[in-house]
């Protein structure tokens, strides 16, 4: 949708970056909660600022953010596509609309408490305004199809409630007053769960992941790739895997990796002998994996966590072994593919590997989120954490600066960092004031040294981008909360989950095949965070009861339903016939976009099989072994093999080649049977590990 966004003059351009600082103020300041503890570090250094401890509830903070976002959404994106030349009167009066309807709940919050359930009529007036302002602007910047989601299920709501109020006297008036109450007022609806994770967790890590954009940590990555494996056979393919993977576990998104990485590696696979539309394709389903690979696994990630009420550090860890997989089974097709084609290596110079090696400190913010997740640390406080040694990091990477300024610096920051620990505050406080800290000194240096300048553009374009980016997710997880908030208010949130289990007959395998195929239909037109929620409320619950009529445990049960839900939901993005992901990929690869979705759906079999192999093999996402004894290691390790061998037989089969193009009669025996090894427990049935090996190696050796 970023092509729709107006062509701004500068004072509206100035203005919109006034709104993405607030919302930084507002997130960094209130929500992380930095106000209260630089008031708490000052006061133990004996200065008193005692407004420092305005604190706000989160509905009050969701509710100023959310005010900003409308605010800036109607500036910055036209009703039609024809007016992004200027702002016509009437956004300007929506955006003023828009920012008083939520603001009014920051506002009034105090009061709001005590009439919840018994709102006046100015309550039930702006609430109509925020829920229709709310859902034009994800119009605006999402297109059509969440929107008409929404209002399907308002349409629903109300009907429901008209029929609940039928015997009073003006029953519409009383349905709309009890369903604008439970959306707008209560904490079921825009300020449900989806937001409350947009704004508490996941502005954290879009931060962290725009800082490593703008300070070029995406594109050292590529090129250090490229260095690596660049004049290898089908090289730039197997750099576009490797380094989607590595930019993933930041990045979040899998369209922004393929901006990211893909603007190198595209190209070079055209040049080393790729067709346009597999160029792309290749690009699109390893940035797709990125999107799924620990410890950033995207916004719905830690929505999920807050569904299941588990700490991400588990959703993390549940997530490597099949995140591996999919690039494992990724980087066997195009390996099988680049053979095919006799692609040679490329014949140009890469970056010199020493040169690369000497900027390595430029990764150090990747091992260091993960291990403050894995470390049990709030995902939150982690990013702003590691934006520390982000900032750092950018500064000493900064030619213009000299090596003088970047020493004091680095001393500056454990300096900083130690009296922060000897004014005594909590680990949480003080990775958070020292995160935010370094912003602030990182500008003040970039303003103050020679050369600094170009440091604090760095710095400021980052804070930009990140409210940008936000915007869609606040307005996704926003208007999810309404579907999420329909769906508690006319008690449906249950009652379609035993529906789904009647017509499965309490199949877990048909279960799962209509979740998939709800997932990847509603995926068409809507974000992956969107989907993900709506999905999850949908069928989950559903998929969990099947599960556990196979004697899953319940919690082994509910996460192995989440995280199906989550794979698909974000597979929408290689899936034809939108897939976002290979829609960007192919305006960078100027190729057939169907074609490039077609074959990036092939390149991504292994993701649409994984699924259904740690849905059946639940062990797999690691978190649902209670007791690793020697058994739960091999039963691991023999499924994780199988499934390996399976995605490779798979590959072979549909690329036709092992060594040599194959025969049809071995491709249609090849295909099938790794399918089967994905998803059948070897332990259970080693006839099929058997046939599996037999075939590959009468293949493998067949003249």
């Amino acid at each position: 949708m970023a092509g729709n966004i107006r062509v701004l003059s500068r004072p509206y351009v100035m203005l919109v970056a006034f709104l993405a600082l607030m919302i930084a103020a507002a997130e960094l300041g209130f929500q992380m909660g930095f106000n209260f503890y630089l008031y708490n570090l000052l006061t133990k250094l004996g200065l008193d600022l005692s407004w420092l401890r305005t604190t706000l509830d989160t509905q009050q903070v969701q509710a100023l953010v959310l005010a900003l976002t409308l605010a800036t959404v109607f500036i910055a994106y036209p009703l039609r596509k024809r007016e992004r030349e200027k702002v016509p009167i009437y956004d300007l009066a929506l955006a003023l609309l828009g920012f008083a309807a939520f603001f009014y709940v920051a506002v009034v919050f105090p009061e709001l408490v005590y009439r919840v359930g018994r709102p006046t009529a100015l309550d039930i007036a702006m609430g109509i305004l925020a829920i229709a302002l709310l859902i034009e602007a994800t119009r605006r910047t999402l297109g059509p199809v969440l929107p008409l989601v929404a209002l399907a299920f308002l349409t629903y709501g109300m009907i429901y409630g008209v029929e609940a109020y039928s015997h009073v006297e003006n029953p519409l008036a009383r349905a709309t007053t009890a369903l604008v109450n439970h959306l707008y007022l209560a904490k079921e609806g825009i300020f449900g769960t989806p937001l409350f994770v947009m704004v508490t967790y996941v502005y954290a890590f879009v931060l962290f992941g725009a800082f490593l954009e703008k300070l070029g940590v995406g594109t050292y990555v590529t090129q250090l790739m490229l260095s690596l494996l660049g004049k290898k056979p089908g090289g730039p393919a197997k750099v576009a895997v490797v380094s989607s993977a590595l930019v993933g576990t930041s990045s979040g998104s899998s369209v922004a990796n393929v901006m990211v990485t893909g603007t190198f590696t595209i190209p070079m696979m055209k040049r080393a002998g790729f067709p346009p539309e597999m160029a792309g394709a290749v690009e699109a389903a390893a940035s797709t994996g990125g999107q799924l690979m620990p410890p950033v696994m995207g916004a719905a990630a830690f929505v999920m966590a807050e569904f299941l009420g588990r700490p991400y550090r588990d959703i993390m860890i549940a997530g490597f072994i099949p995140a591996l997989l999919y690039f494992i089974g990724v980087y066997i097709f195009i390996d099988l593919y680049t053979k095919r084609l006799g692609i040679k290596p490329l014949e140009e110079e890469f970056p010199p590997l020493l040169r690369l090696m000497r900027s390595l400190y430029l990764l150090l913010p990747i091992p260091l989120i993960a291990y403050l997740l894995v470390a049990g640390i709030p995902p939150q406080h982690s990013a702003i954490a590691a934006l520390t040694v982000t900032v750092v990091a950018g500064l000493v990477a900064q030619p213009s600066i000299s090596r003088t300024v970047k020493i004091a610096t680095i001393a500056g920051v454990v300096l900083l960092a130690v009296a922060i620990i000897y004014a005594g505050l909590n680990p949480y406080a003080a990775v958070i004031t020292l995160g935010v800290l370094m912003i602030i000194i990182g500008v003040a240096l970039g303003l103050v040294v020679r050369g600094g300048r170009n440091f604090v553009a760095l710095i400021y374009e980052s804070l930009t981008s990140t409210s940008t980016a936000a915007t869609t997710v606040f307005l996704a997880a926003s208007v999810a909360g309404i579907v999420q908030g329909v769906l508690t208010y006319t008690g449906q949130i249950t009652a379609i989950g035993f529906k789904l289990l009647e017509l499965a007959g309490g199949n877990l395998l048909l279960l799962l095949v209509i979740t998939m195929s709800i997932s990847l239909v509603l995926g068409m037109g809507v974000p992956t965070t969107a989907n993900y929620i709506i999905t999850s409320l949908v069928s989950a619950s559903a998929v969990a009861t099947a599960a556990r009529g196979l004697g899953y445990a319940p919690d082994a049960a509910l996460l192995t339903a989440h995280m199906f839900v989550f794979y698909f939901g974000i597979l929408a993005d290689v899936t034809p016939p939108v897939a976002l992901a290979a829609y960007a990929a192919s305006t960078i690869a100027k190729s057939h976009f169907f074609k490039t979705g077609l074959y990036a759906g092939m390149l991504a079999l292994a993701g649409y099989l994984g699924p259904y192999m740690f849905a059946f093999h639940p062990e797999l996402l690691l978190v649902t072994v209670k007791n690793w004894d020697a058994t739960a290691v091999a039963g691991v390790l023999i499924n994780f093999t199988s499934g390996v061998m399976g995605m490779y037989s798979l590959a072979v089969g549909v690329t036709g080649y092992l060594r040599r193009p194959l025969p049809r009669y071995l491709r249609a025996l090849l295909t099938p049977l790794g399918v089967l090894n994905v998803v059948v427990n070897p332990l259970q049935n080693p006839a099929v590990l058997l046939a599996n090996t037999a075939v590959l190696t009468f293949a493998a050796l067949k003249k």
